[in-house]
């Protein structure tokens, strides 16, 4: 007998006369053993699959996927300080944050240091505009009652009182909460800068909310447009802090199950952002905040410099390695060795391009001279190191805690880092900050791969007249 599959390959299907009886217990066999051969199959490409991803170090799920994400970095580049026409310029920090602003229809959290977006904070100044700016229009946001926002802060001080944030909450236009990391973990601060819209867009980088990270501060960070996967792990971390700025709340010693994350190197968000793919990972700091799954901070960015094939450049604040601000110092090596092995062992080439302001101290000199005297005494080691330092005039002196190079990233020959932590050891131990690691998948690049910009925007910095030899 023939039977026909009109919408096969195959026009004809023969089928043994003996399997088409009338007796239900040969007709049962024979599905029961060609279900059986279809489920061995079955379970044979599944179980494939999984070692396959696994040699690659990657646990792929269905969850894992934003293939509507588009990333791209922002800048603040502060007033006078001029880069030549042909250098790479990128949407500004203010154009980003009001684009989120104008995004949000259900709900804004956003994770902070402090708040000084109002020139009265600080002092007045024309170029605290862009501050006031912003600053209205969160509020007028906020009025919207069908629109949530929700404001996690570190504890007020008296350097930093957070009137704007408190005048919002009165007003209705936001909830507030503020961790204290001193009763919390005896030390530290909240220092992560983090915006979430509608659980699907992003800001993250180096801008505090302070009117003179738009005008007055350099900085650096990433916009996410329709990163639903990233944002809802973003959003764990900004709950974690959202839960501790109970007063009553403690630090569980085992995080409940709703902050963990299933994202890590082992299992990375694919990312397909303007046609190229990325692997992306958040991690966070201090480990009492590090949830299951969640990788932290510090491995983050050891694991970034340990991987680099040919180099590793690096644009930080401040670098240190101490921690510094408890009642007794102490060395803590652990970034430091990770460059001195690479650029020892693997013959990776290191820069370091680390700001100097009014505020930096001379024995950070030091250190950095420690690194780069092994270029001088071991051959094939090159460890570079340049001051990074922002015009500043008789105006512009009168503002206080501006005028800096405040980037917070690292390049390799493979991978992007942009945190929101200083590179010294107070930042990995006691206070929350957050990072975001993106990989280049199969060794591609293009103009539009955040890895070449970020690469880009190093060169830039590095080889411009602001970018001086120690």
């Amino acid at each position: 007998m023939k039977m026909k599959y009109p919408h096969t390959k195959w026009t004809y299907l023969q089928i043994p006369f003996e399997y088409l009886t009338t007796t239900s217990v040969r007709s049962s066999a024979w599905w029961h053993r060609a279900c059986c051969f279809i489920v061995f199959i079955t379970c044979g490409l599944a179980i494939y699959s999984i070692f396959r991803n696994l040699s690659n170090g990657i646990v792929m799920n269905e969850y894992a996927f934003d293939g509507q994400c588009s990333l791209q970095l922002v800048e603040s580049i502060p007033v006078g300080l001029n880069y030549s026409e042909n250098s790479p310029k990128f949407l500004s920090t203010y154009n980003a944050w009001g684009i989120l602003i104008n995004f949000t229809e259900e709900s804004l959290n956003i994770g902070s240091f402090y708040w000084t977006m109002l020139g009265a904070d600080v002092i007045e100044h024309p170029s605290a505009v862009l501050g006031e700016n912003i600053y209205e229009a969160i509020k007028a946001k906020g009025a919207n009652h069908n629109i949530t926002i929700r404001i996690a802060q570190s504890e007020p001080t008296a350097i930093s009182n957070n009137s704007d944030t408190e005048i919002l909450q009165q007003m209705g236009a936001a909830e507030v909460r503020s961790v204290n990391f001193t009763r919390l973990l005896d030390g530290g601060v909240l220092h992560t800068k983090l915006w979430v819209v509608d659980n699907k867009h992003f800001y993250v980088g180096s801008a505090n909310m302070d009117w003179r990270s738009l005008t007055q501060v350099k900085e650096l960070g990433v916009l996410g447009i329709n990163c639903k996967t990233l944002s809802e792990d973003f959003m764990k971390i900004f709950n974690e802090y959202w839960y501790l700025g109970s007063q009553t709340a403690n630090i569980p010693k085992k995080w409940p199950k709703e902050y963990s994350t299933n994202f890590n190197f082992a299992n990375p968000i694919i990312v397909n952002s303007r046609s190229n793919n990325l692997h992306a990972v958040v991690s966070s700091s201090p480990p009492p905040l590090t949830s299951d799954g969640r990788v932290d901070d510090l491995e983050c960015i050891l694991k970034t410099i340990n991987d680099a094939k040919s180099f590793v450049y690096i644009a930080v604040m401040d670098y240190y390695p101490l921690i510094m601000y408890t009642e007794s110092m102490r060395y803590w090596p652990f970034i430091d060795d990770a460059l001195r092995k690479v650029a020892i062992e693997n013959k990776v080439k290191i820069k370091l391009l680390i700001s100097w302001w009014r505020y930096s101290s001379k024995s950070e000199n030091y250190f950095l001279k420690s690194l780069t005297d092994l270029t001088k005494s071991l051959k094939g080691v090159d460890i570079q190191v340049r001051r990074f330092i922002v015009p500043i005039n008789k105006d512009q002196l009168k503002i206080p805690h501006s005028r800096v190079n405040h980037n917070k990233y690292m390049v390799t020959d493979n991978a992007a880092y942009i945190g929101t932590s200083n590179w010294s050891g107070d930042y990995f131990i006691d206070t929350a900050g957050i990072g975001l690691y993106l990989q280049t998948v199969n060794n591609s690049s293009s103009a539009t791969d955040i890895r070449e910009q970020l690469l880009g925007v190093f060169n830039r910095d590095w080889y411009s007249p602001y970018a001086v030899n120690t």
